[in-house]
């Protein structure tokens, strides 16, 4: 009896061990697993995203343009996916760029740019997935703004072109010029003036200029077009300094760079003097008792108001009768 009663009590110790070592393991093993044991996490049913492909889409890949990845992933569940990323620099992490794209700041050129992602479906991540390396290249210089100084310009006037460029990878930048006349080419180079000697109103000039550094050709602007104003003519005929045998005559002649028809008048004269406003022609029939200092003011005038105008002194003296013969 005593035997029968030792064994019944070595039965219910075992039983309790064995509850006992049950509920040991349970509690050991239904928490969250580390990410650092088990970086793809699985809840329970549900398996976690995958990632196909994933490759960087900038290209040529240079500090002209952020760096982005494209990325095709894959659910069991169909479940929405997203992801976490890490940004990597001649395989170094670059610490806190852990978004869908890497700002140029971060990478320069001859480096070498990577992206490691994982996939999430908000209850499981996915295993990380790494993708190619891309070599960054040169970036091309760029022209920002282009402009012709002066903005008010006449035929004859200097022109010249006003740049700003920048190349992101700090190299040198060589700026060349074409220049247009009324939308054709008329000189190409590295001028970035132009002489508009021959022009005429209403001539439109343009400039496009083109920025390109050691590595190669780059990027090209072209300015708004200036349109030449009107310039006025030119007196550039001299007058007499005495009447002839009592008669004052004077051909004016003018000049104007647009080529414009010119007409002439007197706006201030002694009386009896005319101006032909065709031809520019003085003519006086002096009086004979006229006699005195007389101010002419001519004016030339082209078809689009502008003007030239030239202004001297005539003067007359009484003559003196000779005396006679023998006097």
């Amino acid at each position: 009896m005593t035997e029968g009663i030792t064994n019944h009590k070595s039965n219910v110790l075992k039983i309790g061990l064995l509850l006992a070592g049950m509920v040991l393991v349970s509690a050991c093993t239904g928490g969250e697993v580390s990410e650092t044991t088990a970086p793809a996490t699985r809840a329970s049913g549900n398996r976690p995203p995958v990632i196909t492909t994933a490759v960087i889409i900038t290209a040529p890949l240079s500090q002209a343009a952020s760096a982005a990845v494209q990325i095709q992933s894959e659910d069991p569940e169909r479940q929405a996916v997203s992801f976490h990323y890490q940004w990597f620099v001649d395989n170094a992490p670059i610490a806190g760029q852990t978004k869908a794209t890497l700002l140029p700041e971060f990478f320069r050129r001859g480096q070498t740019v990577s992206v490691e992602i994982i996939p999430t479906d908000g209850a499981n991540k996915g295993q990380p997935y790494r993708t190619a390396g891309v070599v960054v290249g040169n970036a091309s210089p760029r022209v920002t703004a282009v402009s012709l100084m002066p903005q008010t310009a006449r035929a004859g006037d200097r022109l010249e072109a006003q740049v700003e460029a920048s190349d992101p990878d700090h190299d040198r930048v060589d700026l060349t010029y074409k220049w247009y006349r009324n939308d054709t080419v008329i000189k190409d180079g590295e001028d970035s003036f132009l002489d508009t000697t021959g022009f005429a109103a209403p001539d439109r000039i343009a400039v496009e200029v083109r920025a390109s550094d050691p590595a190669g050709s780059g990027h090209s602007s072209k300015s708004e077009p200036l349109a030449l104003g009107n310039s006025g003519p030119r007196i550039v005929s001299t007058p007499p300094t005495a009447a002839v045998q009592d008669r004052f005559d004077y051909p004016v002649q003018a000049r104007d760079p647009d080529g414009d028809r010119l007409t002439y008048h007197l706006e201030m004269a002694p009386p009896g003097m005319v101006i032909s406003s065709d031809s520019g022609h003085i003519g006086w029939q002096i009086p004979t008792d006229q006699q005195g200092t007389f101010h002419v003011k001519v004016v030339a005038k082209d078809e689009h108001g502008g003007l030239a105008t030239q202004e001297f002194d005539l003067t007359l003296t009484r003559k003196t009768p000779s005396a006679p013969p023998g006097a």
